[in-house]
């Protein structure tokens, strides 16, 4: 097979439509556009010929009960054979155009490339966004499937930098300045308005930066030679102190590289930015977070003040006063996701029944995406393992087993110190080296038990780990990663860096759970707080450990929540702060947690 995949040609492969005609970009044809005019019979009929369920050449006598009851298979409906609303609601849905059952009559066994080294390349670019953004768009849709089974990386990163004294480096999301974090551009600390970001973790310490993609920097296209705009300029008789649409019918956003377009006819098209709006009032200007609205501040998009859940964000500090506004850039599908499902066809998959795949046919945006297990599998399955470790997001069967103790004569009170404790469930944890041990009130510890077992993703060593009250989530931290445990599905491992913590934070030593789904995570002599919801720091934080909590040990391994008490673990002691941040105890921890007997272990 040839060794380049054009990208042009992938994304012609399967096509964003519902019923539609060709269309000729990647973007969502709302559903309904093309088939309006179509009865329910007319637009089902049509559906399941376009998409391989009925009048291919091995289904020729299939019914169409038949048919509807296959489609409903593929999809996870209820196999009832008829055309219902959710059947016609689910065909209505912007969905790749690869058919889901598809006749090969000119290969043998499954199609895919004969060799590792495979490329790609982007024959023309859309005047929607910047060129960089296409490029890193594309650069990571091609790693999602390469880290399994290819030795090419590519960057994981949407925004380059320009400029700036980090060479080109890509922004590092979230970043910390002036003890604020940021999830993207910015313009604060600057006087020209310039959007820039750090391109690692903590601008106070590291000081490497970049400018975003901006006007003010740069256009392209047009007649100017990528000249920035010059604002304000006048066009038509008007001033603008911004890009504009008027004058245009494509709705593209320009400006004037003069000061007077009437005078000088010099013009570019300005760049897009990562969070740029669509629609609203705003014409692609970018969200500005914080911004007010009803007299609430918003560090997010929201959907508040609409009732079609529709996210949007101000473009100015205040939407009361300004009343400038769009909806929030990647609210449904992104071209990140669609070229990586297409990439997925390119490489020999065919699409899955798996609802939460990527190759599942139906398009949807999906926040920290990572792949399903059903998509590792298939990629694994064609071009065998990668030569390395790998991480991702699995899902696992789950089970109702109760963990067997991997070895019962393992007595917990032998050991010395453990790598962490915590409370799940209301019970007491212990982990050591891959094992685990409960413990309640009066029960003697059981286990140990296999970390592997309850928790097949983590490493043996575990630095701390909490339960959220109100989701039942578990959070485990091993070095400078996390995990998040949703039952048995688990995210991660992510870089602890993604969380807001500095890259000097090597190990979070203790997590404890506050009200309001607020976290404390300590290192050292400090620590900070995060929100588990948004999963960023809040403001305001690190702070110093012995300012807030007078009293406990400044070299402490592990911190805990236990019965309203903070733990302080120290070798083999704790120190015990109750909810006023009172030093109110301190004891052993076998013989005050565990409650080991003096035959079972020596007072040290």
């Amino acid at each position: 097979m040839r060794s380049t995949a054009i990208a042009l040609l992938v994304l012609g492969m399967c096509t964003m439509e519902t019923l539609s005609l060709p269309v000729k970009s990647v973007f969502v044809t709302i559903p309904g556009d093309v088939i309006k005019n179509m009865t329910d019979v007319e637009m089902a009929d049509k559906y399941l010929k376009r998409f391989g369920y009925m009048e291919s050449p091995q289904r020729s006598d299939v019914s169409t009960s038949k048919a509807l009851k296959t489609l409903q298979r593929q999809m996870g409906l209820e196999e009832t054979g008829l055309l219902d609303k959710t059947t016609l609601d689910t065909m209505k849905r912007p969905r790749c155009g690869v058919p889901d059952i598809r006749s090969y009559q000119s290969f043998d066994g499954d199609l895919k490339w004969d060799h590792n080294d495979v490329t790609y390349r982007i024959l023309n670019y859309s005047p929607d966004m910047a060129p960089s953004l296409t490029d890193d768009a594309f650069a990571r849709a091609f790693k999602v499937w390469t880290i399994y089974f290819l030795s090419s990386l590519f960057p994981t990163q949407v925004v380059k930098t320009l400029y700036g004294n980090a060479e080109g480096a890509l922004c590092h999301f979230p970043f910390t300045f002036l003890g604020k974090s940021y999830s993207s551009c910015t313009t604060d600390g600057r006087s020209d308005n310039l959007p820039w970001c750090s391109t690692t973790a903590d601008f106070g310490t590291d000081k490497k930066f970049g400018f975003c993609p901006s006007e003010l920097l740069y256009t392209f296209g047009g007649n100017s030679d990528d000249k920035p705009c010059v604002f304000p300029f006048v066009f038509l008789g008007e001033t603008y102190d911004s890009c504009t649409t008027e004058g245009r019918s494509d709705g593209y956003r320009w400006c004037s590289t003069t000061d007077n377009f009437d005078n000088d006819m010099k013009f570019g098209f300005c760049p897009s930015r990562e969070t740029a709006v669509v629609g609203g009032n705003s014409e692609g200007e970018s969200c500005r977070f914080p911004f007010q609205f009803q007299g609430n501040s918003y560090d997010s998009c929201t959907s508040e003040g609409r009732n079609d859940g529709s996210l949007w964000c101000a473009t100015t500090d205040n939407f009361d006063t300004d009343t400038k506004w769009g909806f929030c850039p990647d609210q449904g599908y992104s071209l990140f996701l669609v070229a990586a499902h297409e990439f997925g066809h390119a490489l020999g998959l065919d699409h899955s029944k798996v609802r939460d795949a990527l190759m599942f046919p139906m398009y949807r945006f999906i926040e920290n995406f990572s792949l399903n297990e059903d998509d590792v599998e298939g990629i694994q399955y064609l071009y065998g393992n990668p030569p390395g470790p790998i991480t991702t997001t699995t899902t696992r069967p789950t089970t109702t087993t109760t963990p067997t103790p991997v070895d019962p004569d393992n007595d917990v009170c032998q050991v010395t110190t453990f790598d962490a404790i915590t409370e799940i469930g209301n019970v007491l944890h212990f982990f050591k080296d891959g094992y685990y041990w409960k413990k309640t009130n009066s029960d003697k510890a059981k286990g140990p038990f296999a970390i592997s077992e309850g928790w097949p993703a983590l490493p043996a060593k575990i630095d701390s780990a909490f339960e959220d009250p109100e989701t039942k989530k578990m959070y485990f931290f091993a070095g400078t990663q996390f995990w998040v445990y949703t039952g048995k599905k688990v995210l991660g491992p992510r870089s602890i860096e993604k969380l807001g913590l500095p890259s000097s934070v090597q190990t979070v030593e203790g997590s404890v759970q506050r009200k309001g789904s607020k976290v404390l995570l300590f290192n050292g002599e400090n620590y900070w707080r995060l929100d588990v919801k948004t999963l960023k720091m809040d403001r305001g934080y690190p702070r110093t450990t012995e300012t807030v909590f007078v009293g406990v040990p400044s070299d402490v391994h592990d911190v805990f929540l236990y019965k309203d008490h903070l733990y302080f673990c120290n070798d083999r002691f704790y120190t015990g702060v109750n909810s006023r941040h009172q030093v109110n105890r301190v004891g052993y921890i076998k013989y005050d947690l565990l409650q080991c007997s003096d035959d079972s272990a020596l007072r040290a």
